[in-house]
């Protein structure tokens, strides 16, 4: 099959549609198209979907102020087709006059020839007026920062002086983070190699494995990535290793560990520690064994639901000495690096998610040893999914106390450290030690 640019958007129109409906994720959603596409294609296929999804409340705003009736729900190809088109004229960098035509040929492929004047008139009427209706919203937090209207106000409830800064940050595409194997090299000698070979880098500033990349690139033109020198990970997630201090006598758990950054950290944080390493997902397991092969540590990997496996372990009296609970959340401290979180993320799931983040705790208490330590981490902003969390596992809990996580970086909270995303650097993560007493 020759795939064209015209087909590369008609696989957009999938894609987009299939977010809308709520049915995949972005990352789920893309990889079908990897094999029949050339790279070049599937840069292309990435960059108008995740595109799509960092603006689409503005997207959305223009192509309703252009159409004199909503489109009927048979027809949401074509209305995915048109943000589409949108989103490459305000966009991407290509001539306004091959958009528009080759949206307007799209139809055609689409079978729906009554929608070409239509979509022509909306095009050419955002290439005329779209900046300057887009420079007339700016009032509208939800058009300006292209951010759903509920987690604008959940933002602004958790941090009214910071929440702008946040919708500007998950706007922008988060930097290639590298973790240095300081098993195998030093962050300066393998900073000096990057130089030596023209690629751009620095370190970063919360962990000292670290190294960002000025541009991304191929993971297989990273000198010694297939030999576990470097992995892909970005810092705030890196310096979970560095904040639970594994020693080598330790016997560890990662109960969500896929795909398997946090165990890798750890393994090269403390290399003789036993390691189990837990997910419910098969398929995400494997890239835990794969990324744990590259690197050359071992660790026991066991594909089971944390609430079911739990109570068998108590049962057997299998106890760890410290526990990495990396908790489901809503994802909000990583937008910027999964903008489909804007359209798959609704307010009710913030209490699903924390029945189960306080049932994931609960369960992962009684495992801990005396003394023993727990992290409990997540990639969301919201308080209600973090300190709050933690607050009420504390209430609840005689036997738990917080330690302090004495680094000099993100926010101290009453229970637990948080970062926001920073342009440049790291993303959004939330950090809470606790040990058993």
């Amino acid at each position: 099959m020759t795939v064209t640019a015209d087909t590369t958007r008609l696989q957009a129109v999938s894609i987009v549609s299939a977010l809308r409906a709520n049915n995949g994720s972005l990352s789920s959603l893309l990889v079908p198209y990897r094999k029949q596409n050339l790279p070049e294609q599937q840069a292309l296929l990435q960059a108008i979907c995740f595109g799509v999804c960092r603006h689409y409340e503005q997207l959305l705003y223009l192509s309703t102020q252009f159409l004199k009736k909503p489109l009927r729900k048979k027809d949401e190809d074509i209305s995915c087709l048109m943000l589409i088109g949108i989103y490459q004229l305000l966009y991407m960098n290509m001539p306004d006059y091959a958009v528009v035509n080759e949206c307007v040929e799209s139809c055609r492929k689409l079978k729906k020839n009554w929608a070409k004047n239509l979509l022509n008139a909306v095009l050419r009427s955002v290439q005329r007026e779209g900046q300057e209706l887009l420079d007339s919203a700016q009032s509208e937090p939800s058009i300006h920062y292209s951010h759903p209207q509920w987690l604008i106000r959940q933002l602004a409830a958790d941090w009214p002086e910071d929440y702008l800064q946040i919708l500007e940050a998950n706007n922008i595409q988060g930097p290639m983070t590298l973790r240095v194997n300081q098993l195998l090299t030093s962050r300066q000698d393998y900073l000096q190699v990057l130089a030596s070979k023209s690629i751009s880098a620095h370190p970063g500033v919360i962990c000292d494995s670290a190294v960002i990349l000025e541009q991304a690139c191929d993971v297989n033109a990273l000198h010694g990535f297939s030999a576990g020198l470097v992995s892909v990970q970005d810092e705030a997630s890196q310096v979970a290793a560095q904040i639970l201090q594994v020693r080598n006598s330790d016997r560890v758990l990662d109960a969500c560990a896929a795909p398997g950054g946090k165990s890798c950290a750890i393994l090269e944080y403390a290399p003789e520690a036993q390691l189990l390493a837990l997910d419910n997902s098969q398929s995400r397991l494997d890239k835990v064994r794969e990324n744990l092969q590259r690197i050359g540590l071992r660790a026991e990997l066991l594909c089971a639901d944390l609430l079911h496996q739990a109570g068998q372990w108590r049962r057997q009296e299998l106890f760890f000495d410290r526990i990495l609970l990396d908790v489901p959340c809503s994802a909000t401290g990583v937008i910027r690096r999964h903008p489909d979180i804007k359209l798959l993320r609704q307010p009710d799931d913030i209490e699903k998610l924390k029945v189960l983040q306080q049932a994931m705790l609960l369960e992962c208490w009684p495992l801990l040893k005396p003394g023993g330590k727990l992290l409990y981490t997540s990639c969301s902003l919201l308080q209600a999914e973090n300190n709050q969390q933690i607050q009420a596992f504390l209430h609840n809990t005689p036997d738990a106390a917080e330690l302090d996580i004495n680094l000099a970086w993100g926010h101290k909270l009453n229970h637990g450290r948080q970062l926001f995303p920073s342009p440049g650097a790291h993303d959004g993560f939330y950090y809470a030690l606790l040990q058993k007493c």
